[in-house]
């Protein structure tokens, strides 16, 4: 069920206490308890992008200590050329 063009109706479970957090929270920040989850989510959404973004490079750095054409031109890096 779509209440507005912009957002859709949902029903979830929560373990006890939840709500009451959700709606204290919400107060705390002056938001509707509804932002208050799109912000949550907006703010997981970006810490899992980022902890992903993490794991690769660091799954990279034998590869560039090993292979030197990957950083063979990293002398140059911050160079202006103009």
């Amino acid at each position: 069920m779509t209440t507005s063009k912009q957002h859709e109706r949902i029903t979830i479970s929560l373990p006890p206490g939840y709500s009451r957090e959700i709606k204290k929270l919400a107060a705390d920040l002056d938001l509707s308890q509804s932002d208050l989850i799109v912000k949550a989510l907006d703010a997981y959404r970006e810490s899992r992008k980022k902890k992903k973004v993490e794991e690769m490079a660091r799954s990279m750095v034998d590869e560039y200590r090993q292979n030197t054409d990957l950083v063979a031109l990293t002398s140059l890096d911050g160079e202006d050329f103009r």
